[in-house]
């Protein structure tokens, strides 16, 4: 099962959302990240691609960067993936050579990006973690 089968088939389409939780279930820690403008977001509309504007964190985040977020069900990446924003708008399979920021991401397919990050460049090979992420 895809992770397109398992988040957009289940979610009516006209799901809106501004907020992003991510959880690591080891430590609990958290870390939120709100839509910088009061408008809000489609999953559906956004999938595959860079989400509009850029969102403010809180929690266990670092607060000095704004991050953006995207929905992938790539080869590559699959799931919710949330980074710094640096100097370029980052792609499910390109991600601007990002050394940087603080990652919130599932693993890539790919060797040199395996893992889980919570809070951590992940734009490496970084350890397995179990995190949750959720949206409203």
């Amino acid at each position: 099962m895809t992770f397109d089968h398992l988040f957009l088939h289940h979610i009516p389409m006209l799901f809106q959302f501004r907020e992003t939780l991510f959880v690591d279930e080891t430590t609990g820690q958290k870390a939120f990240f709100t839509h910088q403008s009061d408008v809000a977001l489609v999953p559906a509309q956004n999938y595959g691609k860079q989400l509009p504007g850029l969102w403010i964190g809180g929690g266990a985040s670092n607060t000095i960067y704004k991050y953006q977020l995207l929905i992938c069900n790539a080869d590559f990446l699959s799931g919710f993936f949330i980074s710094g924003y640096t100097n370029c708008f980052k792609g499910c399979a390109h991600w601007c050579g990002n050394l940087e920021t603080p990652y919130f991401r599932s693993p890539s397919s790919s060797s040199s990006y395996a893992g889980v990050a919570f809070n951590e460049n992940g734009h490496a090979t970084v350890t397995n973690k179990l995190i949750s992420v959720g949206i409203r």
